[in-house]
């Protein structure tokens, strides 16, 4: 995967404008390799190695029609779904791979609306994020909302209001965390334009984490837009108990590079975009959420909040915007050095 990226890197054909360019003439690999991704995710094993994979496989096994009420608090579409192939008599390797076709192919069709000039490359910038596969096996709920959310925003950019409206609504049926992404691309879209602004709430954060990361996480638990953030904002005594909690510097660093990329276009190079400025500014807001709740038990979850939209906010500038007179050389360095870095998360940090 990584030899293809950095290939695809060197090899592509830029162009500079992304609104008025016609659609990219590679596109059929990518989605064949999605589709084959789809099912290799869907058909796994149930097991504890997969995270929460287990757990999603009991109660599906628990699941009885009559749980199921409509209710915006209980996420009802997602219970619906589960209940529906429950009573279809579907086994729970057919369920996982229908969550595994939405989770891949919904993130695909988005790539594709968003970066039409390189689809294979963005696909590969996706495929190389650091939480792409275990979003997709243990936070597959929260995986699959994520990715609704990203196929919104390609919508919501292009002013295309109802469509990007319903995909916003079925993610929150399915889990209600994708508010907070949601009214960041709204915040980008309507109330901030300028980056400068989104950047120096993103290192505020950081300060504020640092200052008053406590409190802070108590007064978003106190909030209770999920009844998971009481559960997942309270810090850990015992960093044994998960390797998440605690002030992840190495996290910080990962999750700095959009900001910095972003800095280098739209503040020293003077390159604006409004659909690039938006996702910066929803990318800025949901990361700066995650950094003031770092040290909290299970804070990767609120990290995947703003980790989803990363592969998209560095690989648009990368195919969509005039940012240097070599770019596809600096391209394929840049997605070498992404897919280094994943590789060293995975198997080296972890």
């Amino acid at each position: 995967m990584i030899a293809i990226g950095f290939w695809m890197g060197f090899n592509r054909v830029s162009s500079p404008d992304n609104h008025i360019q016609e659609e990219g003439s590679h596109f059929l690999f990518p989605f064949i390799l999605s589709l084959f991704l789809a099912f290799w995710i869907g058909f796994r094993p149930v097991s504890y190695v997969f995270g929460d994979t287990a757990n999603y496989a009991l109660e599906y096994s628990l699941k009885e029609v009559q749980d199921v009420t409509m209710n915006w608090h209980s996420e009802w579409i997602w219970q619906w779904l589960m209940t529906g192939c429950k009573a279809a008599g579907l086994p729970v390797q057919v369920f996982f791979a229908i969550i595994g076709f939405g989770y891949v192919m919904s993130a695909c069709w988005a790539v594709k609306r968003l970066t039409p000039a390189d689809p294979m490359l963005g696909t590969i910038f996706l495929l190389a994020s650091l939480m792409y596969f275990p979003f997709a096996t243990n936070g597959l709920r929260n995986g699959l909302a994520c990715h609704i959310v990203l196929l919104a925003y390609s919508f919501l950019l292009d002013s295309k209001w109802v469509p990007g409206a319903a995909f916003c609504l079925l993610a929150l049926g399915i889990h209600r965390s994708t508010l907070l992404p949601i009214a960041g691309i709204l915040t980008g879209i309507f109330l901030l334009r300028n980056v400068r602004y989104a950047i120096a709430f993103w290192i505020l954060s950081i300060f504020i984490s640092l200052v008053a990361g406590g409190p802070v996480s108590n007064f978003f638990a106190s909030l209770g837009f999920d009844d998971r953030m009481t559960q997942y904002t309270q810090t850990l005594d015992d960093f044994s108990a998960f390797s998440h909690a605690g002030f992840r510097w190495d996290f910080l660093l990962y999750s700095s590079f959009p900001v910095i990329l972003a800095w280098y276009i739209c503040v020293q190079k003077g390159i604006s975009d409004n659909w690039y400025n938006a996702l910066v500014v929803a990318y800025c807001f949901c990361n700066a959420f995650w950094i003031m709740v770092i040290r909290s038990a299970f804070s990767n979850r609120f990290a995947y909040l703003s980790w989803f939209i990363y592969p998209i906010v560095v690989a648009y500038p990368l195919i969509c915007l005039p940012v240097w007179e070599d770019q596809d050389r600096k391209t394929g360095w840049i997605l070498l050095g992404y897919c280094v870095f994943t590789a060293f998360m995975w198997f080296v940090v972890w």
